[in-house]
């Protein structure tokens, strides 16, 4: 028995962005690698780091989007971490100083935008669960940012503090489901191995 198998042509329209794919994943693979290079010749601050990482967010972020379980909550979450990366970077490789203070506040305000999100589309929650859980937790990881220099730097804290307030309230109020989805996420990986 020969079964004769028969796959869909694929729409125009999705092999010219294959296309467009393949070429700029050239285009930015020569960026980074001009970046580097002029970089290393000129000497100086390891600028090309940043270079690099915002290439690698944007071909993540733009080219290279996830097929299954897409949603705009967990590429809003990516995007969030790609950033707070991005702002560690330029301060420790290029600007350093102020970092502390802008990291916590831009974790907690995507965060707290995040949160409100979360709760105004309710019905489709059990969707956007680990997306806010991570971001929580992105926010409270800047905890050492708090303090520095022997100093407890009181705004970077406050933010930090209600970011981990927030990641609290997010948990117990949906505790249940939180349970639930991990259930299900390591019975998949159990029935994966």
């Amino acid at each position: 028995m020969n079964p004769k198998i028969v796959y869909p042509i694929p729409p125009r329209q999705e092999e010219k962005y294959r296309i467009v794919r393949n070429i700029m994943r050239i285009v930015f693979i020569a960026l980074a690698l001009i970046s580097l290079i002029t970089n290393y010749f000129i000497g100086g601050k390891a600028w090309s780091l940043i270079v690099v990482w915002a290439l690698i967010a944007l071909w993540r972020l733009i080219f290279s989007l996830e097929l299954v379980e897409f949603s705009i909550f967990a590429h809003a979450t990516k995007a969030i971490f790609y950033v707070l990366v991005l702002l560690w970077l330029i301060d420790h490789f290029l600007i350093p100083g102020w970092a502390y203070i802008a990291m916590p506040i831009f974790a907690f305000l995507s965060l707290l935008v995040m949160a409100i999100i979360f709760y105004a589309t309710y019905s489709k929650k059990e969707k956007h669960l680990l997306p806010i859980l991570w971001l929580g937790l992105y926010a409270v990881v800047l905890l050492p940012y708090s303090f520095k220099d022997g100093k407890i730097y009181w705004l970077t804290f406050s933010f930090t503090l209600a970011s981990l307030m927030i990641l609290l309230v997010l948990l117990i109020t949906n505790f249940k489901s939180y349970l639930h989805e991990a259930k299900i996420r390591f019975r998949a990986k159990e029935l994966e191995e």
